[in-house]
């Protein structure tokens, strides 16, 4: 069967294609909103009877003010090795409605492609990693591992119950890798992995002067919130965007040789990006290479927000007595979150001695798996010979998330799969999200190669 796998795998799915593609537009059409807590406890039911029915040994799990989560598992006694599967069944609001060429809850297929909301983000992803599952059952090909599925319902708002959920359930949970399905393909059509992501933390800087805000002709006198939170902002980077706090490069770590060597494969065209985004170039003036290892191994510093003054139309000429700054700062392999918090609180109160008010939201650690790990080379030769061609693999997600929270709890070491449409076009979040037909059906062989492959 090790052999033929692939084979049998395309066979099936070729012969299930419609009831394959059927059962995703059922699970579609459930409105699942948890911004709006819409459908939440529907689309759970749903998916657990889904999982039940494959033959998935699953329960729902539950916290007092939170939504529902599915777990799942299929056990092996013999099995030596454990797979959890992460995923999430919320999805974002459909508005603005009118810009969706169709219904966004009742999928439709236009050119081989399924437009609905959710459809690779994330929804598409999670169905193809159960019918996986259904594809080597009905096949009675034998899981020779252990499969655990965990999927929660509050993703798109912030995950704010998952680590309690984690903590709640840790011995449940538990296993040796994880695997994320919450992306898609490269845009190329390659198949697409990230090992890690930075780790993060929001900050909100708020400088207070006055008790009011007063009329600009006493601007001599009276102290400007808006300059003092400039001229303080202005020390935390220097004109290359290198962050000046002492000591925060201290635990930075360079990119190892494997992960210069996945660089090498990862296609980044400078010129496209500069168009795309129309600036005239990026700010460390770099290409190639080592453009992605500026993107990826160094930590940021970044001004998302700032609040002061008049917002108004015209002018009101005042002296704002309040200025406020938002702030993120992600961190890499191997700073730690709490040092880096210390050593930025340390920043603003040294170099502002007046009436200032620094906040910061939960933490989140830089996580990331080796390129050696057994994981990674059994995804990337799955992904070769489903694909029939190597795949994309990031050392790190630019961005951030909890994928840290898997290694810390459950001692499952957590990568990302892409199953779903390439980002630049899935329209996630957006109207007329979609995936394509060839994607979904590639993603479910994809899980179930590699789930035989990780136990042979």
């Amino acid at each position: 069967m090790a052999n033929g796998l692939v084979e049998t795998l395309e066979k099936y799915v070729n012969d299930n294609k419609d009831t394959l593609i059927a059962s995703l537009q059922d699970f579609l059409r459930i409105k699942s909103i948890s911004a709006q807590n819409i459908g939440m406890e529907e689309c759970a039911q749903f998916l657990k009877e889904t999982m039940d029915n494959i033959g998935i040994e699953t329960k729902m799990l539950r916290l007092e003010g939170a939504f529902p989560a599915v777990y799942g598992e299929i056990i092996n006694p013999t099995a030596e090795k454990t797979l959890l599967i992460y995923g999430h069944y919320d999805v974002q609001p459909p508005e603005p409605l009118e810009l969706w060429e169709s219904d966004p809850f009742d999928p439709v297929i236009r050119d081989d492609v399924i437009y609905a909301r959710g459809a690779t983000d994330d929804k598409g992803n999670l169905w193809a990693t159960i019918m996986a599952v259904k594809c080597l059952v009905d096949n009675d090909i034998e899981l020779p591992i252990n499969v655990k599925f965990f999927f929660e319902g509050e993703e798109e708002i912030g995950s704010p119950n998952m680590k309690a959920y984690m903590e709640a359930h840790q011995e449940l949970m538990s296993a040796d890798y994880t695997i994320l399905c919450d992306r898609g393909i490269h845009e190329s059509g390659r198949p697409q992995m990230y090992l890690g992501n930075k780790g993060i933390m929001n900050v909100e800087v708020t400088i207070k002067g006055a008790k009011r805000d007063v009329h600009s002709g006493q601007a001599p006198f009276i102290p400007n919130a808006a300059w003092h939170l400039v001229w303080l902002l202005n020390k935390l980077k220097d004109e290359n965007d290198k962050i000046l706090i002492p000591g925060y490069y201290d635990r930075v770590a360079k990119p190892s040789e494997e992960d210069l060597e996945l660089l090498k494969s990862v296609p980044f065209d400078k010129e496209d990006y500069l168009k795309t985004y129309q600036i005239d170039d990026i700010i460390p003036k770099n290409e190639g290479v080592d453009a992605l290892v500026s993107l990826l191994f160094q930590p940021t510093a970044t001004i998302n927000g700032l609040i002061s003054g008049y917002q108004g139309e015209g002018s009101k000429t005042i002296v704002p007595n309040e200025a406020t700054a938002k702030l993120d700062f992600r961190f890499v392999n191997d700073q730690d979150p709490e040092e880096c918090k210390a050593l930025i609180e340390d920043f603003f109160r040294k170099n502002y001695d007046g009436d200032i008010e620094v906040r910061y939201d939960d933490r989140r650690s830089p996580s990331k798996v080796p390129p050696s790990a057994e994981i990674v080379k059994i995804s990337i030769d799955a992904s070769k010979e489903v694909y029939g061609e190597d795949p994309v693999v990031w050392p790190f997600l630019d961005g951030s998330g909890p994928l840290s929270l898997f290694e810390e709890i459950l001692g499952a070491p957590p990568i990302i799969i892409g199953l779903g449409a390439p980002f630049a076009y899935a329209n996630t979040h957006a109207p007329n999200e979609n995936i394509s037909v060839d994607q979904y059906l590639k993603g479910i062989k994809l899980m179930a190669t590699i789930y035989q492959r990780y136990g042979s």
